[in-house]
């Protein structure tokens, strides 16, 4: 009875810990970056983080690291997480694990959280309207110095943000969200959708109530070949096109 309620208890423990982790994104498909949460209360050194796999399943090895100051919070804020990048990874199923080791130099246990499961979807079949590629990066025209788009793909889903200059050649951005892709009936794949104006107050005295977002317009990215991608934007009815490329360092 009494080794009957260790096992139960450690059962139990497992359980608790696998709840702390989670895969980012949720349902991931082989164009997105998986990444493996962890919600905790500590710090982890990232200079230690490790990641391999043996079939299907994932290790993340990483050391518990100790401040560096009174300013390093180290998970005391109320759902303080960490991610892990596991990487874009096949269609199929897998099994996610994290290794957490102590300090360098410091006795303590090391304690194995999870494993969790998940899955990656196929990719969407050719001509569906979803993108068979990650268009996250950081676009401009080499042309037109000092404009740039910042795309952040997930799951399919998109947000751009676009920086540039208005009438009084002040820098100002623009963000597009909220939108969906399409095909036309030339099989061209295009992300639609709106486009916002926020402006607020000065960076150096923040108020967030000065905060303010409106639609202004609509805009389109449209991938095309070679690492190109064609931007067509209508803002408080003026209207540009640009043909943008990925921005090389």
């Amino acid at each position: 009875m009494q080794l009957a309620c260790v096992i139960l208890a450690i059962g139990l423990a497992t359980a608790a810990i696998a709840d702390e982790l989670a895969i980012v994104p949720a349902n991931p498909t082989p164009v997105d970056t998986v990444r493996l949460r962890w919600t905790h209360v500590g710090c982890t050194n990232p200079d230690a983080v490790q990641v391999t796999q043996e079939s299907n399943r994932i290790t993340v090895t990483t050391d518990r690291g100790l401040p560096a100051g009174p300013a390093v919070d180290c998970g005391t804020v109320n759902g303080f997480f960490e991610e892990f990048v596991l990487g874009r990874l096949p269609s199929g199923e897998y099994d996610a694990q994290l290794v957490v080791n102590p300090p360098p130099g410091t006795l303590g246990p090391t304690f194995l959280i999870g494993p969790i499961h998940f899955s990656v979807a196929r990719l969407p079949p050719t001509g569906a309207a979803a993108p068979r590629d990650d268009y996250t990066d950081l676009w401009w025209n080499p042309s037109r110095s000092g404009e740039g788009l910042l795309v952040k793909q997930s799951s399919g889903k998109l947000f751009a943000v676009w920086v540039v200059y208005d009438t009084d050649k002040r820098a100002t951005w623009y963000t597009m969200q909220g939108g969906a892709w399409s095909r036309d009936a030339s099989n061209v794949l295009t992300y639609t959708g709106i486009v916002y104006r926020t402006i607020g107050p000065w960076w150096g005295q923040f108020d967030p109530s000065q905060v303010a977002i409106a639609a202004v317009g609509r805009a389109n990215f449209t991938p095309l070949f070679g690492g190109r991608a064609r931007f067509d934007v209508t803002i408080d009815g003026v209207a540009a096109s640009t043909t943008l490329e990925r921005m090389r360092f």
